[in-house]
């Protein structure tokens, strides 16, 4: 088994992510490691059933670095999602071996500078991403298969580390 993707969306599961990346992936499982849809029940429950055919775990970040070494062990292949630079540098922190995110959405919020059409961030976000990059950690802008990968660094210099 492989991780297939690990994606940073604020949106968690939509039709880009059901449609445009489970097509391309064929995912088995598709995790989303978030504490407040871990925490909320009726939020579980929906996200659970956004993406047919497909296997959705929705677990809190600490949940998803206990289960991170198991996963790799099982069969058949996993999707991640985080909501944001915060759970995806708090999951590399707890010890997740994570080689690479795609941001595929961080949308517009009061505070945030507009990176591209569908990445915005704040200098908490650039903070997180300097985090992730200064750990070999590789950030791929990215917001469905056909689209080109371009590094955050590149497209938002003031995320790259020092």
């Amino acid at each position: 088994m492989s991780w297939l993707l690990q994606r940073i969306d604020d949106r968690l599961i939509h039709g880009q992510v059901v449609v445009a990346w489970g097509q391309r992936l064929h995912p088995d499982r598709l995790w989303v490691a978030d504490d407040g849809a871990a925490a909320d029940p009726w939020e579980r429950d929906l996200l659970a059933v956004a993406a047919p055919g497909i296997e959705v775990r929705v677990v809190s970040v600490a949940a998803m670095a206990a289960a991170w070494a198991e996963e790799n062990l099982a069969a058949g292949g996993a999707f991640l999602i985080v909501r944001d630079l915060a759970a995806a540098l708090a999951l590399v922190e707890a010890g997740a071996a994570v080689a690479r995110f795609n941001l595929g959405g961080l949308h517009y919020a009061p505070g945030k500078s507009k990176v591209n059409e569908y990445i915005y961030l704040d200098e908490a976000d650039r903070a997180r991403a300097r985090a992730l990059l200064a750990r070999s950690v590789a950030l791929e802008v990215q917001d469905v298969p056909g689209a080109r990968v371009e590094s955050l660094a590149a497209l938002d210099p003031e995320s790259a580390p020092a």
